[in-house]
């Protein structure tokens, strides 16, 4: 154990991989052990992504093949050197106390405690009301990722004519996210209602493509964005964070000029490792540093 500056044995931070053996992905096979060593070798790039944010969980026990649930509140028996923020849940009647994931040594927890995705807050835990991220879910039809990939294009077009960074990548599933990282400047409300004009200009010019009809009647085949990752409570799949589905995919930042040369499926826990070097994971390495203003045209109200 570590001395603390008053002299005082800090509490070990080791972790010891229980029944390391355990297949957490059978197909691939992926065991508990081999999922540790996976969050090691991403921790660099993911976890300035998870620093201050509070946690929202996939776990599953008993594998991908075994019941799977979202976890909220940090389990009581967490080391006490696991950090924590803790949020009102009005509807639940009662404070809840998320995980924030600071280090490795809590990413390894997590994943011993078969946390096998990783949603991420767009919001900080000193700032809880307001935001510093914000996302555009582009959710295509089935087996349509190509449909995706042009709707990121025409989302990237916006971006950049309002003067705003962002970063592309994959969700681990279908479709697409696009991240904006802003500056701390308005709530929810006023950034949900920015996304929702960003989405209006974005249709405005192909309304063949892309709408914001939640139900998929109404899509009629065209790709949706989803402005419900920028509300209250919203959460977003994390980057390097694997998905709880048999293949094993993870969600994987790329550049636009990759997108037409990808699927989701070549990003899985078995190749991410070796595709740290790609143009995707550098260019989210710079993300984390800037800040775009919202431009006012996108404001209905502050």
């Amino acid at each position: 154990m570590s001395e603390t500056s008053a002299g005082r044995k800090a509490p070990s931070r080791a972790v010891t991989i229980s029944r390391p053996d355990k297949e957490l992905w059978p197909d691939i096979p992926v065991t508990k052990q081999a999922y540790a060593e996976y969050l090691r070798s991403v921790s660099p790039n993911m976890l300035p992504w998870l620093r201050d944010r509070p946690l929202t969980m996939v776990r599953a026990p008993d594998g991908v093949t075994g019941e799977r649930y979202f976890q909220k509140a940090a389990p009581t028996y967490a080391p006490a050197w696991v950090m924590t923020t803790r949020i009102p849940a009005p509807s639940a009647k009662r404070d809840v106390d998320y995980v924030v994931c600071q280090n490795l040594p809590t990413l390894t927890w997590l994943g011993n405690q078969a946390v096998l995705e990783f949603h991420s807050a767009p919001v900080r835990r000193d700032r809880l009301d307001r935001p510093d991220l914000m996302v555009m879910d582009i959710d295509p039809p089935e087996d349509q990722f190509e449909m995706a990939v042009e709707v990121a294009f025409l989302v990237l077009e916006v971006l950049h004519d309002l003067g705003l960074p962002s970063g592309i990548k994959t969700t681990g599933g279908k479709g697409l996210h696009i991240v904006a990282p802003i500056e701390r400047r308005v709530d929810q409300s006023a950034l949900r209602g920015a996304v929702a004009s960003l989405t209006a200009i974005v249709v405005g010019r192909r309304p063949d493509l892309v709408t914001d009809a939640f139900r998929k009647v109404r899509r009629e085949g065209r790709v949706m964005l989803d402005p419900s990752r920028n509300g209250t409570g919203a959460t977003i799949v994390a980057p390097y964070s694997p998905r709880a589905r048999d293949d094993a995919t993870v969600s994987f930042p790329v550049t636009a000029d990759e997108l037409r040369s990808i699927s989701p499926e070549d990003f899985t826990l078995r190749t991410v490792p070796v595709s740290l070097a790609r143009p995707g994971p550098k260019r989210w390495s710079a993300l984390v540093g800037e800040r775009g203003r919202l431009p006012s045209r996108l404001l209905r109200s502050e």
